[in-house]
């Protein structure tokens, strides 16, 4: 059980919870290493003029390097969309799913519908809070 406290995310309890879990360690561990390489080119950068020039021949004309930090990102962002994306597939489909929550944000407030019976008709959120509670005080 998680506590308000605690700096993780809770224990998964579905498939598509868990594939988010990790899609969002992958995605950490990338923009640590983005970070961590754009860090390395700037310290590269900045100490350049204390090297004497032995840092700008390596930099300046290098056509490799250019092919790197062009193709590299490429490879990194269709890494991250394709998982991305298979999680938002796996998150639509959903098995066993008991039921589903329709969200709609307007200008200035929020409309959730219910989706609860069978037949997959929408039901408004003071409906079901009523019937719940008549059923409770009958019981």
């Amino acid at each position: 059980m998680s506590q308000w406290y605690q700096m993780d995310f809770p224990d998964p309890s579905s498939e598509p919870a868990r594939m988010l879990y990790c899609y969002h360690d992958t995605v950490l561990v990338i923009v640590m290493m983005v970070l961590f390489g754009v860090g390395w080119f700037l310290i590269l950068v900045l100490v350049a003029p204390f090297m004497k020039g032995l840092v700008n021949r390596d930099i300046t004309n290098s056509d490799k390097l250019e092919v790197a930090w062009t193709l590299l990102p490429s490879f990194f962002l269709v890494a991250i969309g394709s998982s991305s994306l298979l999680n938002l597939y796996e998150m639509e489909v959903g098995d066993n799913v008991g039921y589903n929550v329709s969200v709609t944000g307007h200008q200035w407030y929020w409309e959730y519908n219910y989706i609860l019976d069978l037949d997959k008709s929408t039901k408004d959120s003071d409906y079901i809070y009523f019937s719940l509670m008549k059923d409770y005080c009958m019981n």
